[in-house]
């Protein structure tokens, strides 16, 4: 009796249409289902309307793996700044101890290679038993945890202290490299280009104290926002001004009628865990990051 083959593909993009954006959504809601963990995929921020077949392709961040037409493994890569590389996906439960999964991520490993990325994190739900062992086979080493922070929508609006949001422009791009090197360790303090990160719904806004730029936060906007790349300079903490700082940015998320909006926070950190608890955010999930060696 012979034994069907099943047609399978591996499609590589820049970015995921909003046909792969829903079969990969669909792909998450079960594995996330069976196996009651969560995964940092960001789909609201990886769709691009215009393919990359169209325009070309200059990065790879979207392995997908197809078995008759159906999308049965999905991994990303993702670089937030100071060339480090996160690579993060899942694999339907009916095709993992297949090879599949490691299919794509050599893929990826060959990427970040090209990419000649300084560090390489794979990321994985700290309940995730699959996730976990797959890290371990490749010799992930652990690095350090992040908590995955939902506003619970009941925050007062009241800010006595003068702070102000005002929206980054090129001329902003020098201070933000500034303060990524201060705040992330980003030694390469690279110059951010606020006019084409609009472009992708995420705007930085520059915090200000009477004129004076005292820190920046980053608001990825989408039906919900993410807050990240917040932060506020050395000689300006310990009087307020962050929490001033982050309730003006959930007022502001607030007026686009957004409530659902979440963040990460390393989880040794307590000095901003404090400050995102009395600001009403809540624990929801735990992320662990593995340390990966290019060899």
């Amino acid at each position: 009796m012979l034994k069907k083959v099943l047609n399978q593909s591996i499609s590589l993009k820049e970015h995921i249409s909003e046909k792969e954006y829903k079969e990969i959504g669909e792909l998450q809601a079960h594995c996330s289902l069976q196996d009651k963990t969560n995964l940092k995929l960001e789909l609201d921020y990886r769709i691009n309307v215009v393919t990359s077949y169209e325009i070309g392709l200059k990065n790879i961040n979207e392995f997908l793996y197809y078995v008759e037409e159906v999308l049965v493994a999905y991994l990303n890569i993702s670089s937030f700044g100071a060339n480090i590389a996160e690579i993060n996906g899942m694999t339907h439960p009916d095709f993992r101890r297949k090879g599949i999964f490691k299919k794509l991520f050599n893929l990826a490993i060959e990427e970040c290679q090209k990419r000649n990325f300084n560090k390489v994190l794979l990321l994985s739900d700290g309940k995730s038993t699959s996730g976990i062992e797959f890290i371990k086979a490749v010799n992930g080493s652990y690095d350090f945890s992040e908590y995955r922070m939902k506003w619970n929508n009941k925050t007062t609006w009241e800010n006595i202290k003068p702070i102000g949001l005002r929206k980054a422009d090129k001329l902003d791009g020098k201070e933000i490299g500034r303060q990524n090197a201060i705040f992330f360790n980003d030694s390469e303090a690279c110059e951010s280009f606020p006019e084409e990160e609009e472009e992708l719904n995420k705007i930085t806004y520059m915090v200000e104290l009477e004129g004076k730029t005292i820190g920046k936060v980053k608001v990825n906007f989408n039906n919900s926002a993410f807050i990240g790349g917040f932060g506020i300079l050395p000689n300006f903490r310990g009087r307020g001004f962050g929490k001033a700082a982050l309730t003006e940015t959930l007022r502001l998320i607030n007026k686009k009628s957004i409530n659902e909006i979440e963040l990460d926070v390393e989880c040794k950190n307590n000095t901003a865990l404090n400050l995102y608890k009395s600001c009403g955010f809540e624990q929801k999930s735990v992320m662990d990051y593995y340390k990966y060696i290019i060899s």
